[in-house]
């Protein structure tokens, strides 16, 4: 590590913490009529009676082809080809993720438009995604450009050429559309409430509100991190005066969001590479844990440290920053002074990050899924995907799911456990054999890890963490009692209790998930009594050890009634 980046380290090292849809979308090409994507309504819900394994139930606005697509996002600043698979319900995952940074907008031509220079980069870089794209054999491809296309007089000329050299679909978004479909990928992985999702590019930031989960209204200011950049920030690091300067431009536009009236209850969320470079930032000077900035929380005030070490020091040693990639190094200032400026014009304490914004919107509108209508539905589903995409056998889980829930339910007055911790089970239940499709010694193991790595959603990092540990324990393994320092800023010593605590209900559930018909359960005082058939295959290893754990951890005794 260098000395300067070193010093960065030793300045930014913090205490550890105390703990809809849109209207329709309007895609148009530049000098071309506008083109209209079909969209969904959150009235086509799951089909009366749908449980949550039923796969054949949930009804769609088209129909769910088993095959993979592709979106291509090119930005201002970035470009990104990324090939999703999908499952009959819940989100699309990525199989195939390529990142380019044509900077579009870095040398503007004399008339505002593209310059020779930024046409070559956005041609060779959709000439290296055409190529990914045949060799992956994908032919369902929605592509999109943004601002800088989007604002340059010679942008047809571009789309054209892009459409008849490589055979890709590229249409240039509207202002409001881009808005729009920033609302639908945060929907689909936050469940919105009155908030302010801000999705900052690099020749633009989107601001968009929601009211009740709906999206209430957007605008879109010229305030993307390579723009502000190459206008304000000419010296190495920059000088004060033109940090003053670029501050000053950032407070006067984003004046225009004072006509979205504050919510006591707002959050502010942020989209986009910038806000996920600052996230992974972050989480590296403070010794976070879990390599997940979706739900990650920046703080104002660690943001404000932030911004006054990275604006005085070279770009040579903002690359030495974990998360601050050499090729945002030298932007990274101008984005970071966009977020304090929302943040201090909102009175934010803080800025949610959403690792899902525009892309996954486009994906959703592919795959015409309506929003989540509930946490409960987001985990549930995106649970379900990732069982669908592993082969994973779903009867057992639903078995096992359903006595999970049934035992926390049945004890609740006992461990007074709420929503959120039935919830976490619910994930934990239906993922818990998932490991066994790689191998099915310590499969347990393999589940947990799994659990990690995949695209879940409606859990809180806490939420996402238990989980995994509630999955490592229904084999018989304890969770280990240095797990709370091994995961610092996320749990505390009373988290390994709760874990335990589902972990012993999602063993006995495991016990009995075989157990046909059902096994009855009945409660009576600080008891559990279970009635199945004495010809049930079960795992008496297993229920014996749960039991033990029963006693232990929820002081039950556990009874087997003939």
């Amino acid at each position: 590590m260098c000395l300067g980046c070193r010093s960065v380290y030793e300045r930014l090292r913090v205490p550890g913490d105390v703990r809809k849809r849109p209207s329709p979308l309007s895609v148009s090409n530049v000098g071309e009529e506008p083109v209209s994507v079909p969209s969904r309504t959150l009235s086509q819900r799951v089909a009366s009676g749908r449980t949550p394994l039923g796969w054949s139930r949930a009804t769609y606005s088209r129909p769910w082809k088993n095959r993979p697509f592709a979106v291509i996002d090119l930005g201002s600043n970035s470009a990104r080809l990324v090939i999703y698979r999908s499952a009959p319900l819940g989100p699309a995952w990525s199989v195939h993720e390529s990142k380019e940074y044509p900077r579009l907008v870095e040398d503007i031509g004399p008339d505002g438009g593209l310059s020779k220079a930024a046409v070559r980069r956005g041609l060779a870089t959709l000439q290296r995604f055409r190529r990914i794209l045949d060799t992956n054999g994908v032919i369902d491809i929605r592509a999109v450009a943004t601002s800088a296309v989007r604002e340059a007089p010679n942008g047809a000329a571009f789309v054209a050429d892009v459409r008849r050299r490589y055979r890709i679909p590229l249409q240039v978004l509207s202002a409001e559309a881009e808005g729009q479909y920033a609302y639908l990928g945060v929907a689909s992985a936050i469940f919105l409430h009155n908030d302010l999702i801000v999705d900052l590019g690099g020749g633009s930031l989107q601001a968009i509100q929601t009211r009740n989960s709906e999206l209430s209204r957007s605008l879109s200011l010229p305030l993307g991190a390579l723009r502000l950049h190459r206008r304000y920030l000419d010296h190495d690091p920059p000088k004060t005066r033109e940090l003053r300067a670029l501050e000053d431009h950032v407070d006067e536009e984003l004046r225009a969001i004072d006509r979205f009236k504050l919510s006591s209850d707002e959050r502010i969320i942020g989209v986009g590479g910038t806000i996920r470079s600052l996230a992974h930032a972050m989480q590296a000077i403070r010794g976070y844990p879990l390599a997940r900035v979706h739900g990650y929380e920046l703080r104002t005030r660690d943001l404000e440290r932030l911004y006054d070490i990275l604006s005085e020091s070279a770009i040579s040693v903002r690359k030495e920053v974990p998360g601050v990639s050499a090729d945002r190094s030298d932007i990274i200032v101008a984005g970071l002074a966009t977020v304090l400026g929302i943040l201090h014009r909102r009175r934010g304490n803080s800025l949610l990050v959403s690792g899902c914004g525009i892309r996954e919107g486009l994906a959703q509108d592919i795959l015409g899924r309506p929003l989540p209508s509930s946490v409960e539905e987001m985990a549930q589903s995106s649970a379900l995907a990732s069982l669908w995409a592993s082969g994973s056998d779903g009867a057992h889980a639903r078995r096992v799911w359903g006595l999970s829930l049934a035992l926390f339910d049945l004890t609740r007055s006992l461990h007074r456990l709420g929503s959120e911790e039935r919830l976490v089970l619910e994930v934990a239940a239906l993922m818990h054999d998932i490991g066994a499709t790689l191998s099915y010694p310590s499969h347990a193991a393999h589940s947990a890890y799994i659990l990690r790595s995949r695209p879940l959603y409606g859990l809180s990092h806490r939420g996402f963490l238990l989980s995994s540990l509630i999955v490592s324990m229904h084999e018989g393994n304890d969770i280990p009692s240095d797990t709370v320092r091994r995961y610092p800023l996320v749990l505390e010593e009373e988290d390994l209790k709760v874990a335990r605590t589902l972990g012993t209900l999602l063993a006995l559930a495991e016990s009995l998930g075989d157990v046909q018909p059902r096994p009855h359960l009945r409660r009576k005082g600080k008891r559990i009594f279970v009635s199945f058939s004495p010809n049930s295959a079960f795992d008496p290893r297993l229920f014996e050890r749960s039991c033990r754990w029963m006693r232990k951890h929820l002081e039950v005794k556990v009874r087997v009634e003939s």
